[in-house]
């Protein structure tokens, strides 16, 4: 069997994953038909992503890379919520497990089996997380069994806009909204401001979310109850810990339109978004959702 490299780049639309991929593309020195993007649709997607996506996969095929293959998971975001009977929380985050990690995992594996020389590489940054912070820049990783290199580990914010502006390719629009997150719409971790924006620009996600909630059953929110202040919650439910008060969707859209902890002005630059990576990253450590 002939063993050919395939350098692999998972993407998400995010600004991250994107700006690996252009490393790859323009600065790696890898051959560019030996590269592998892949995108692992959650079906919790903005339309924007999509679009994104595939404005991305277009691009590369121009510089001579391959397209951008889509990777889909057993069950989409709300079916796997309803096998699992809740949705993901802080304590219990199956999302990227089962929407990005396994549906990767077994892409790469597959290829390994088929005799290719695989090498991961991760938009992951130190700058993100204490724990990202103590990552090697390169080093066999055993849940993927093969090589992971982490060439942004070191990069700042500005760094990952400058590549961006240094090859010609923009930011997924949804950044320029205000948005911190794009890999999901929502992410069970979106900022107060993000759920505030949904509502104003994409309020017919609301409505979805909305059944959605009532499609699971009543204990099970898309937000955990501690999101919002025990005065915001509006829905009571019998769990076998008592009676107790849980967040709807509603109930976390009207708390995002308090003042407090709301921000005063309107960024103009894209670095107002972000003082700092701190909290914006996907508590799975995977850099999958940026």
């Amino acid at each position: 069997m002939r063993v050919r490299e395939v350098n692999y780049c998972g993407l998400s639309g995010g600004k991250d994953s994107t700006a690996t991929a252009l490393w790859l593309i323009h600065e790696s020195g890898v051959p560019r038909e030996t590269i592998r993007f892949a995108f692992c649709d959650t079906d919790n997607e903005h339309r924007w992503v999509y679009a994104h996506i595939m404005r991305l996969s277009r691009t590369f095929c121009e510089l001579g890379c391959n397209p951008v293959e889509w990777l889909y998971p057993e069950r989409g975001f709300l079916e796997l919520a309803k096998w699992k009977k809740r949705f993901p929380s802080r304590k219990a985050r199956f999302c990227t497990q089962f929407l990005k990690v396994i549906p990767s995992r077994e892409d790469v594996q597959r290829l390994i089996t088929e005799g290719h020389e695989v090498t991961v590489h991760s938009g992951v940054r130190a700058g993100e997380s204490r724990d990202r912070a103590k990552l090697v820049e390169r080093g066999f990783d055993d849940m993927f069994g093969c090589t992971v290199n982490r060439p942004l580990l070191r990069w700042k914010l500005a760094d990952v806009i400058a590549i961006h502006e240094k090859y010609g390719v923009p930011l997924n629009p949804l950044y320029a909204l205000g948005f911190t997150r794009v890999g999901c719409f929502p992410c069970i971790n979106s900022k107060k401001s993000e759920i505030k924006l949904i509502s104003i620009h994409f309020p017919e996600r609301i409505d979805q979310i909305r059944e959605q909630e009532r499609s699971i059953g009543k204990i099970s929110t898309f937000f955990a109850r501690k999101t919002v202040p025990l005065r915001y919650r509006s829905l009571e439910v019998d769990t076998k810990s008592g009676r107790m008060k849980v967040a709807t969707i509603d109930d976390v859209v009207r708390w995002s339109h308090t003042l407090k902890g709301a921000k005063e002005k309107t960024p103009v630059l894209f670095e107002d978004f972000y003082p700092d990576d701190v909290g914006l990253s996907c508590p799975s450590g995977m850099g999958m959702c940026e």
